[in-house]
C-alpha cells in the first residue's frame, strides 16, 4: 500500500509541475496595462522562449473599438491567446473581429488559431510575403521551433493563416477605426508590418523596435530597417508599441534606429579598413555601450556585426 501511495504522489508531482498544465499559472502573472483609453498592451519577458516563459516573450495588443476587439500580435502559443482572451474579457464582453500580424515570425502570431477558435469569423490581417511564407512552411518549423525551445509547452498550438493581405500605403478601416499600414524594404524581415492606429495616436512597430532587448537580424536588413524607423519616427505619434519590451513615446524608436545606425556606419568603417568582423567587435561593442544592458545584447552583438558586414559588401555591388 505504502508503495502504491508513493507512486500515487509522483505521479501527481509530475502532472501538476509539467509546462503544459502549469502554462495557465505562469500566464496569471500577466495583465494588460492600459496605454490609452482604448489600446492595452500585455508586455511580455524580454527573453527568449524557453521551458520556464512557455515560449512567451513580445508584446500582444488590443484595440477596444465600438463594437468589437483588434488584436495585435496575440502571441506564440495556444496558451498565450487564451491569456489574450482572458484580458480583453476583464474589460468588455465584445467580440474579437480582426487580428493584425506583423511579421512571419511565430512568436508574434501562433496563438492565432485559438482566437479563432472562439470567434471564427475574426479576420487576420497581414503582408501578402508574410501569408505566403507561412503557407510555403515558415509556420509549421516555427511550431516546431518553439515546441523545441519550450521543451514541449506550446504543445496543443495550432495554426491558424492570415486570410487578408495588406502592403505598404493601405488605408483601412477596421471595426470602425482607421488604420495605415506601413513596411519599407526589408527591415527586421521581408514580411513586416508596421500599423498606424489614426484615432489612437499609436504606432505598433512589431519587431523593428525592441526596447531594452536586441533582436536577432537574420531576416532583416539594417539600412531598410533604419528607413522604416525614419519613417516611424516621422509620424509623431503619442505612443509607440514595440515588438519587445516596455512601450513609451518616440524616444524608444529614436534608441533602437540609433543602435543601429551606429552598428551599421562602424562596421561601415572598419570595413574600409580592411578589419575582419571579428577584429572590429570590441570597438563596435565600445560604441554600443549605452546598450551592453539590454537583453540579448552579448548574444546578438557579433551576428549582427557579420550581418552588417555582409550588407556593406553587398551595398559596393549595387
Amino acid at each position: 500500500m505504502r508503495s502504491i501511495m508513493k507512486k500515487m504522489f509522483l505521479l501527481s508531482v509530475l502532472l501538476f509541475t509539467s509546462p503544459g498544465l502549469m502554462a495557465d499559472e505562469f500566464f496569471d502573472g500577466f495583465s494588460a496595462d492600459k496605454i490609452n483609453s482604448t489600446v492595452y498592451v500585455i508586455h511580455g519577458p524580454r527573453e527568449l522562449p524557453t521551458a520556464a516563459n512557455r515560449g512567451f516573450m513580445n508584446n500582444p495588443a488590443f484595440i477596444i473599438a465600438d463594437k468589437s476587439v483588434v488584436v495585435v500580435d496575440p502571441g506564440s502559443s495556444h496558451h498565450s491567446g487564451v491569456m489574450v482572451l482572458r484580458e480583453i474579457k476583464k474589460i468588455t464582453d465584445k467580440p474579437v473581429s480582426h487580428i493584425f500580424n506583423t511579421h512571419v515570425h511565430g512568436d508574434h502570431w501562433l496563438a492565432n488559431e485559438i482566437i479563432k477558435q472562439r470567434y471564427p469569423s475574426v479576420e487576420i490581417i497581414a503582408d501578402p510575403r508574410m501569408i505566403k511564407k507561412a503557407k510555403a512552411g515558415a509556420a509549421q518549423t516555427w511550431l516546431d521551433n518553439m515546441l523545441t525551445m519550450t521543451e514541449g509547452a506550446t504543445k496543443g498550438t495550432k495554426i491558424a493563416y492570415p486570410d487578408t493581405a495588406v502592403s505598404d500605403g493601405k488605408q483601412l478601416k477596421v471595426a470602425g477605426l482607421n488604420f495605415n499600414i506601413h513596411s519599407v524594404g526589408i527591415a527586421h524581415s521581408d514580411t513586416d508590418i508596421m500599423i498606424e492606429y489614426v484615432e489612437g495616436s499609436t504606432f505598433f512597430t512589431g519587431d523593428n523596435v525592441g526596447y531594452l532587448r536586441i533582436l536577432r537580424m537574420s531576416d532583416g536588413s539594417f539600412r531598410d530597417v533604419i528607413k522604416a524607423l525614419d519613417r516611424a519616427i516621422s509620424l509623431k505619434k503619442k505612443h509607440y508599441i514595440p515588438g519587445h519590451g516596455p512601450s513609451g513615446d518616440v524616444k524608444i524608436v529614436q534608441s533602437q534606429r540609433e543602435y543601429f545606425n551606429i552598428l551599421y556606419t562602424q562596421v561601415e568603417k572598419y570595413y574600409e579598413e580592411g578589419l575582419e568582423d571579428f577584429e572590429m567587435k570590441p570597438m563596435i561593442e565600445k560604441a554600443l555601450s549605452e546598450y551592453k544592458d539590454w537583453d540579448g545584447f552579448d548574444e546578438e552583438l557579433g551576428k549582427h556585426i557579420s550581418l552588417a558586414k555582409l550588407e556593406v559588401e553587398k551595398a559596393e555591388f549595387e
